[in-house]
């Protein structure tokens, strides 16, 4: 959600809605947060009026993995057709981080096994995120035992992930 002042066209409402503050970090927990909005009565004098609105406070928690999460409620109905207001980013297609397809296949974990299920048929493109039942995994940093994971060949990184300032590698 947007952190500064916005411009009603954005967002689809006359009242665009952002936050008054910044962003929690992953420490502060779940915050409440401002929440004030753009006076877009004014655009047709190309004038926006930042803050002009007040709206309900909402909830915000910083997740791990780098993005956050809302608790939305109905915003106040005294301003013409609030809108929560989110940030677009620019090039963000091209940023593996933002650019993936998860893959949440609990018998791709090495604590199953009792299927033999293969890659060789899978049509790998792209860039793949784990999980195990919604959780966060990463691929494993040392030997795997044969049968486990649900196949006989299994496959594991020789070297450390990298860390986020290394890029891709």
């Amino acid at each position: 959600m947007s952190e500064w002042c916005v411009s009603n066209v954005g967002c689809g409402g006359y009242t665009g809605l952002y936050l008054n503050s910044s962003h929690p970090t992953l420490e502060d927990g779940v915050e409440t947060r401002e929440v004030v909005g753009t006076n877009g009565w004014w655009w047709w004098w190309g004038s926006n009026q930042c803050g002009a609105y007040s709206s309900t406070s909402i909830r915000v928690k910083a997740c791990p993995g780098d993005y956050y999460v809302y608790e939305f409620v109905r915003p106040i109905i005294s301003s013409p057709q609030p809108m929560y207001c989110a940030v677009g980013f620019q090039s963000i297609s091209s940023d593996p981080c933002y650019n993936y397809e998860s893959l949440d296949r609990p018998w791709r974990a090495n604590n199953e096994s009792g299927d033999y299920i293969c890659d060789e048929s899978f049509s790998w493109n792209g860039w793949y995120r784990l999980f195990y039942y919604g959780m966060d995994i990463q691929m494993s940093e040392t030997c795997v035992s044969s049968y486990t994971c649900n196949t006989e060949v299994n496959l594991w990184l020789n070297d450390p992930h990298p860390q986020i300032e290394d890029g891709v590698v």
